[in-house]
């Protein structure tokens, strides 16, 4: 059984295979780690006032790829790991957001929901970080930002709830495309069509963007 792939362990233990799901988390333990200290060091956890270490957010994402398994298509031509990296993610994600005072940062959104101004004008706020940046930078940043929200406006709900989760700007972690689209229940050829929709729009409202 050590020998069987993702697909097919995945298989076995949606047929209540218990053995085969602990084979699922030993073959892709190594994924899980490097995903706990991307977000570790991302999320500079090592420093912040929350009592977290990577052994819990392996442990978070031992249990988001668990809860990918009953939901995996094998028929859709997906690897499993492609498909349950989003869960892993979004499970350490979600863990620190329930340890933290401060959830905007980890906050994730639906396809259909759209972030309030004063929402964006905390993520603004939040880039400005004195210890590590000039002035002139901060200034930089924060008015490039406030153009960026300022273009996301303008185009359609749904197209800017995916930028906005794609590429970060929800949980601070940018997200692949075939990740995005299994976030959001949608097609890899539709969630493509929707991005290459919503980057032509975007790039109508920023005349800077060359």
């Amino acid at each position: 059984m050590k020998h069987l792939s993702n697909e097919q362990l995945c298989a076995l233990a949606q047929n209540g295979d218990k053995n085969a799901r602990n084979l699922l988390l030993e073959n892709n333990i190594g994924f899980i780690r490097k995903t706990a200290n991307d977000i570790y060091v991302k999320m500079n956890l090592g420093e912040s006032e929350l009592v977290i270490d990577k052994d819990d957010l392996e442990q978070e994402g031992c249990i988001g790829l668990l809860n990918a398994i009953p939901r995996f298509d094998g028929e859709k031509g997906i690897r499993f790991l492609t498909y349950a990296a989003p869960f892993i993610r979004n499970a350490m994600i979600d863990f620190v957001r329930r340890e933290s005072t401060d959830g905007l940062a980890f906050q994730k959104v639906c396809l259909d929901e759209v972030i309030s101004g004063d929402e964006q004008m905390l993520r603004i706020e939040a880039i400005a970080d004195p210890t590590v940046k000039s002035p002139e930078k901060i200034c930089i940043e924060k008015e490039t930002l406030r153009e960026l929200y300022g273009a996301l406006d303008k185009i359609g709900d749904r197209e800017q709830t995916y930028l906005l989760y794609r590429y970060g700007f929800t949980d601070d972690v940018e997200h692949t495309m075939i990740g995005t689209a299994t976030h959001f229940n949608l097609s890899e050829s539709r969630a493509k069509k929707i991005e290459e929709n919503a980057m032509d729009n975007l790039r109508l409202e920023l005349p800077w963007w060359s």
